[in-house]
């Protein structure tokens, strides 16, 4: 994977931008007896993005290590573990598909998981609560108490034992992954962890990626909600370790705000030093805070994305997010479409274009003067600046349900066109572009 050079917004996959959409049924699908099956359905949909988190939490799942009797030895690699890691980005590869991959999986080290981790001191012959700055249990909340674990690096605890293995750890995932093109790569899960264990690991990866004369995406995912809060400062702040700005926990925001706030996000990677860069979504959720998951708002989330002008969206598994399931795949197949319907790439965010609107009400991608792409949460009215009125214009409305167009109309505009959705019943998306002259 590139960043494409006319648009750093975008990504680049074989020469060609590429916007990644997806949706899975698991996060760990390489250490899941359903990776063929959602590579397969998220192909026929036209998705092309999977997260890839290093878990073994769950059922069927395998550790990294080999047990020597009772306990695991952290020196003896588990072949299977790392066999499934290496077929899911093969299959993947085959597919065009893109893989984010998260190396340290947050929620694997904390809580019951911990008690089942080969990396804690109770549970191999390679260390102890003695040797190390590691207890056995670590009942709290990542969000809420970081365990020692995740304080390895000399700025922090110094843990030169524990953290000898966490190195041997990274070494072989990139050995493992390197020498795929369709990798991207995320140190944490929604990770609370001091910036200095993130910065840590950013030098020693970019170190290693060095002397195996590769190249290298990478990023980091705090779990501050707020996209300007000052967690996400020490990846945006320091383009020289983070290539791209992962987003994903904007997710939780709803309507207007979750727009806003990646609008924001646009203009501070744009204002570092390294300028512009990918902003990714590998997962959007369902959820809102204290209440169910809401199918609507996990679809107007992956669709707010695209026209927040962001390098990617997931849906997120069941329960948090839809996945794969039907709805979702419908929402993979008519993003595709659509977007190949224009030219996206050179498009940029332009809800500025739009008045009488209410909050929420439109988003809008735009090439002034040749395209304009609207998307309309619940359907509704509003009015479109266009800075060509004496040219000829075609619009179409689109429907994501079943991903058509409808018949085009030729309109024209003295400045500015009212464009009224079919109904406000649902999503609907309309195009317009300028007609040959």
């Amino acid at each position: 994977m590139e960043i494409w050079k006319e648009n750093p917004y975008y990504w680049e996959y074989n020469g060609k931008p590429v916007l990644l959409l997806g949706g899975s049924d698991e996060d760990n699908l390489f250490n899941d007896p359903r990776l063929m099956h959602n590579l397969e359905t998220l192909q026929r949909c036209g998705g092309n993005y999977i997260r890839c988190t290093l878990s073994s939490r769950d059922e069927g799942n395998v550790w990294p290590y080999e047990k020597v009797g009772e306990l695991y030895d952290l020196n003896r690699f588990n072949p299977e573990y790392w066999a499934r890691l290496d077929r899911c980005l093969r299959e993947a590869q085959r597919g065009e598909i893109i893989v984010q991959i998260e190396i340290w999986a947050t929620f694997d080290f904390y809580r019951d998981n911990w008690l089942v981790n080969p990396f804690n001191p109770a549970l191999n012959v390679n260390y102890t609560t003695e040797t190390t700055r590691l207890e056995t249990e670590w009942d709290h909340h990542p969000a809420r108490k970081p365990q020692p674990f995740f304080h390895s690096p000399l700025a922090l605890n110094d843990d030169r034992v524990l953290r000898t293995y966490q190195e041997v750890f990274v070494r072989k995932v990139l050995d493992t992954s390197l020498g795929y093109p369709n990798v991207l790569y995320c140190l944490d899960n929604e990770t609370s962890a001091p910036p200095e264990w993130a910065w840590y690991w950013a030098q020693l990866i970019h170190a290693e990626v060095r002397k195996r004369s590769a190249s290298i995406q990478l990023t980091e995912m705090w779990d501050d909600h707020d996209l300007r809060g000052p967690q996400h400062r020490a990846t945006y702040e320091h383009p020289e370790f983070f290539s791209f700005f992962e987003i994903s926990q904007n997710n939780w925001q709803v309507g207007q705000a979750h727009h806003d706030r990646i609008m924001w996000a646009r203009d501070a990677v744009a204002n570092q030093e390294g300028g512009i860069r990918p902003l990714n979504n590998v997962k959007v959720y369902a959820r809102l805070d204290h209440a169910p998951p809401s199918r609507e708002v996990n679809i107007n989330r992956f669709w707010r994305n695209i026209f927040s002008g962001c390098a990617s969206t997931r849906f997120h598994r069941l329960p948090g997010g839809i996945g794969l399931d039907e709805d979702a795949q419908a929402m993979i197949r008519a993003a595709r479409r659509f977007t190949e319907a224009f030219d996206l790439f050179h498009c940029e965010p332009r809800s500025d274009l739009l008045s009488d609107r209410e909050p929420d009400g439109a988003y809008c991608l735009a090439i002034l003067a040749q395209v304009y792409a609207l998307y309309f949460p619940r359907g509704g009215k509003v009015r479109l600046a266009i800075d060509n009125p004496d040219r000829a214009l075609k619009l179409r409305w689109f429907d994501p349900w079943t991903a058509e167009f409808g018949k085009p109309e030729t309109i024209t505009a003295d400045g500015s066109v009212i464009l009224q959705s079919p109904d406000t019943e649902q999503i609907w998306l309309a195009l317009i572009q300028a007609s040959p002259t």
